[in-house]
């Protein structure tokens, strides 16, 4: 396993493979009309919540707690009010289920 992985990761550093990945995204971008810069983010965006799932699934209750805890001792300053945050919120959820829908259609998701 740990072979296959390093494999992939000197695969992923050949420039081909990167400007074969990077051509890949722009056609899929143009051919559902969206941004390349979309396509990295919806995907990544899909990665983080596989990963957060999988993390709630396999994580005793009191772990999740006390993760609850820390993250609410960490203080971030926000420089939105809470409407503002909905509405980027509300707007990412849609764009995200848009590209969705765009990549299901061709097979891709």
């Amino acid at each position: 396993m740990a072979s296959d992985v390093e494999k992939i990761v000197k695969l992923f550093q050949k420039r081909e493979t990167q400007e074969a990945f990077g051509e890949w995204i722009v056609q899929l971008a143009r051919k559902i009309h969206e941004r390349p810069e979309d396509i990295v983010w919806f995907f990544e965006m899909k990665r983080l919540m596989n990963e957060i799932e999988k993390l709630t699934e396999s994580i005793a209750d009191e772990e999740l707690e006390q993760w609850e805890e820390e993250l609410e001792q960490e203080q971030v300053d926000v420089n939105y009010t809470l409407e503002e945050l909905m509405e980027i919120g509300k707007r990412s959820f849609k764009k995200f289920k848009r590209i969705e829908a765009k990549l299901r259609e061709l097979g891709v998701v």
